[in-house]
Order: structure tokens, then sequence, then C-alpha cells
């Protein structure tokens, strides 16, 4: 009972102590994207409360950011408190060992994590989305380039689209893949073809294949065609405003177009990158806790501020490393999984032994 008292109550100081941090930490994150923005208004003359929106869809995305560093801060700043008030002791001197005092905190991070990445799949994707909607549509009004490469999207019937290149002056497509999704079906029917023409309310696909599979996934038809039409409710245009980058998606979103890009033969690895950093990212509130908080814990107040000084310092070695690694993934210099992982691994082994050798005098 006393160990589910004393959870709890670390827990919720920990949990109030942290939406603090990272209500500070985001608006110090607005203040230097609101400097960035300033060129919008002031020589691309957008309206201000568009810059103000864009400015405010931004927020999310840098709370994602924010929750591992400011769930750490909270806990040392936590501990810090019970050692000045003696309470640490006191635990230490009924028996529980300093490894389980921190066990909660362990807790709280993967509970962070959790969080974070409900966070930056489901809000983050809409909001970063929106934010470059109005970016396309106040800022670069010169619309998209002549020639448009790898495009992808979904219509409203949930079929996917991939077509390699599109010219949007004559609506001419290269490369096209068509992904139909029928109902009560799992595996979708996959259509390819050379080439592709829109026709307002419709497509005309030339020269290729309709590949349809069984329930168990297995290749059961191939239909050769030289023309095919698809019906098109949406106009062609509104695909450029619906277009989305790695960091506009959803972790489900992702994977879908990965497996779209692999079958056309095009690169993936911006997009493999983006989605393993969905889960890394979220994931390193508990690599800063395992790294940080056996450093936090220390008995004197000299030996606990240097701890809390050189967690801060390692925090922004993590996200520098986290930039030089996606950007090895994303060259193709590295496997992207591990590119987005390598900073977990790098800073969680030592955390994690620092954790378990915590008791040790």
């Amino acid at each position: 009972m006393l160990l589910k008292i004393m959870d709890r109550y670390l827990i919720k100081d920990s949990t109030s102590g942290m939406f603090t941090w990272v209500g500070a930490v985001t608006v110090i994150m607005l203040v230097q994207t609101l400097f960035e923005l300033a060129d919008f208004f002031v020589n691309k003359k957008v309206p201000f409360l568009i810059v103000l929106e864009i400015l405010l869809l931004y927020i999310p995305a840098h709370m994602v950011m924010t929750f591992p560093i400011s769930g750490l801060l909270a806990s040392e700043l936590n501990l810090g408190r019970l050692s000045r008030d003696s309470e640490l002791i006191a635990m230490e001197a009924s028996g529980i060992s300093l490894k389980r005092i921190i066990l909660p905190y362990i807790i709280f991070s993967i509970l962070v994590s959790v969080g974070s990445f409900a966070l930056n799949d489901v809000v983050v994707p809409e909001t970063n989305h929106r934010a470059q909607v109005l970016i396309r549509e106040y800022v670069y009004k010169e619309g998209p380039p002549k020639i448009e490469k790898n495009v992808f999207f979904r219509d409203a019937q949930n079929r996917y689209f991939y077509v390699n290149e599109l010219d949007n002056e004559t609506w001419e497509m290269k490369d096209v893949i068509v992904y139909e999704i029928g109902k009560g079906r799992s595996f979708p029917d996959v259509i390819l073809a050379k080439s592709a023409l829109w026709l307002e309310d419709r497509w005309l696909l030339k020269e290729g294949v309709v590949h349809r599979y069984d329930e168990r996934g297995l290749l059961t038809q191939e239909i050769e065609f030289s023309e095919m039409v698809i019906d098109m409710k949406e106009e062609l245009k509104s695909f450029f405003t619906e277009q989305r980058s790695p960091e506009e998606m959803a972790s489900r979103e992702l994977k879908k177009q990965i497996d779209i890009l692999k079958e056309a033969g095009a690169k993936t690895e911006n997009f493999e990158v983006a989605y393993h950093l969905k889960y890394s990212i979220p994931f390193s509130a508990l690599v800063f806790m395992l790294m940080g908080i056996p450093l936090g814990v220390q008995r004197t107040k000299d030996t606990r501020t240097i701890g809390v000084i050189v967690t801060v310092i390692l925090a922004f070695a993590y996200y520098m490393l986290l930039s030089i690694f996606r950007s090895l993934g994303r060259g193709g210099i590295m496997e992207p999984m591990i590119a987005a992982w390598m900073p977990n691994i790098i800073f969680g082994l030592p955390g994690l032994i620092l954790y378990l050798t915590v008791d040790r005098k």
C-alpha cells in the first residue's frame, strides 16, 4: 500500500510539473518559429492572421519534441525537492531502494511516450497539412511546377493513386499505380498502367494490367488491357492541395505509400525514415528518463546540479544526432530504421546501465 501511494504521489507531481515545462519550452520554440515566419508577413505580404494561424498550427509538432525533455526536467526537479526536504532519505531509510524509487518515473516516461505517439500520429499530420496548405495558397502563389514527380494521393472512394510523373498542363501521366480496395476484401486490386490521361470526370489508363488477389493474398488473375477508364469525381488540380509530405501523414498512410512506391520501383528512404521516427521520437521520453534520472537523483546538492546540467547538454546532443542520422537515412547512406533509432540506442544503452547500477555505492 505504501508503495502504491508513493507511486501515485511521484507520478502526480511529475505530471503537473511536466505540463509547466511543456508550455514554457513550446513558447520558446514558437518565438523562434515566429521569426522564421516573419518573412511571410514582411516580404510575401501574407495577412498577419494567416501567419498567426500557421504559427498556431505548428504547436502540436513542437509539443511532441518538447514532451521528452519536459518530462525529464519535471521529474529531476521533483526528485531534487524530495532530496532537499529529506523525503528521499526517509524513503531509503524505510527500506525502499533507490531503483524502486525511480521506477514510477520510468512508468511515467512510458505514459509520456504513448501520449506523445498518439499526438504525433493523429493530430500532428493534420495540423502540419493545414499549415502547408496555407503556405502553398498564400506564399507560393505561382503554383506547382509543370512536371510533378512521385505524386501520391487518396480519393473519396478510398482508392490510392501513385503517379511517377505528371504534367499539370496537359494532364498526361506516366507509370500509374491504382490500389482499389473493395468492400469486405482483405487485399486490393492493383492496376498498373504505362500512361494515363485526365479527362475531367475520369482517367483513361493505357497499356496496363490488373492484378487480383484472393483472401490469402495470392495472385489469382492478371488481366491485360490497352485502355481502361476509371471514374473520378475529384478534379486533378485538387490533388496538388491534398498532396502530403511524410510529415503530414499518419503511420498507416506512410506504410501504405512505402508499399506503393516500392512496387513502382521508386525511392522510399524519405518515407521510411519518417515512418520509423513516428515511433522513435516519442520513445525518446523513456530514453531521456533512463539517461537523466540516475544523474539527477544524486545525494548531494552539487552532484544533483551537475546531473541536471549534464542531462540538458545530453538532450541537445540527442537532437543534434537525430538530425544527423535522419539525413543519413534520407540520403540512403544508412538503413532508414537504423538511422531513426540510432540516437535512442546511443543514449538508451548507457541510460539502462545507469539505472541498473544506481543502487551500487
